[in-house]
């Protein structure tokens, strides 16, 4: 049977990570979240630096249109880096990425436009996690040390970059309900019961029979 993929786009401090966690446990497959940066990094040959300072942030540079659409192999693109490699030509790099581990095993992919880029994928997933604003913060606030104010900040900057990146390079936009098979707001159910229903709306999608 064809390799499925479930990807999971998230607000700051919603449980999107670590619901993805706890499906992955229990489906027994990988989950993929920053660690796409290191198999960009060594797929392309360019620091995993690089990757990371563009990682989920928009660049709305003249050169958008054209390198979006360029299909030359990846070695090329050490090329266009030496001539300032854009947002655009890396963001193509890690789409690459992207589908490859699709096609090659089932997998969980959290963010990264992912929703988008795997839309065509015949055993595709797509999932929103979204919260309550007060229990975003208090989520927050059980992770590192911060003030509310502090962890609104966060939450404001954080979701302002995401749902750039995402829009930036999608035809859909981030967490808009159209755009995913599943929206979902983790503070009706917390975290572990909604990483379980999701379990199960999932098997039931993709036919599932682990």
């Amino acid at each position: 049977m064809e390799p499925y993929v479930i990807t999971i786009g998230r607000e700051l401090g919603s449980g999107g990570k670590a619901i993805a966690t706890l499906m992955a446990e229990q489906l027994h497959i990988p989950v993929y979240d920053r660690k796409l940066i290191q198999l960009a990094a060594q797929e392309s040959g360019f620091s995993p630096d690089i990757f990371k300072r563009a990682d989920e942030t928009p660049n709305r540079g003249l050169m958008s249109h054209i390198i979006r659409n360029l299909t030359a192999p990846l070695s090329s693109f050490s090329n266009l880096y030496s001539n300032s490699l854009s947002k655009e030509a890396l963001f193509n790099v890690q789409a690459d990425t992207i589908r490859r581990v699709a096609e090659q095993e089932s997998c969980i992919i959290v963010g990264r436009c992912s929703d988008y880029i795997l839309r065509n994928h015949p055993r595709h997933f797509s999932i929103f996690v979204r919260a309550n604003y007060d229990d975003r913060i208090a989520f927050l606030q059980t992770r590192q040390p911060m003030t509310s104010d502090e962890a609104r900040q966060l939450i404001d900057r954080t979701d302002t970059l995401r749902a750039d990146y995402h829009n930036l390079y999608a035809e859909t936009n981030w967490g808009d309900s159209r755009a995913y098979d599943l929206c979902i707001n983790t503070s009706v159910l917390g975290i572990e019961r909604t990483a379980h229903l999701l379990l199960d709306v999932v098997r039931s999608a993709l036919d599932i029979t682990d």
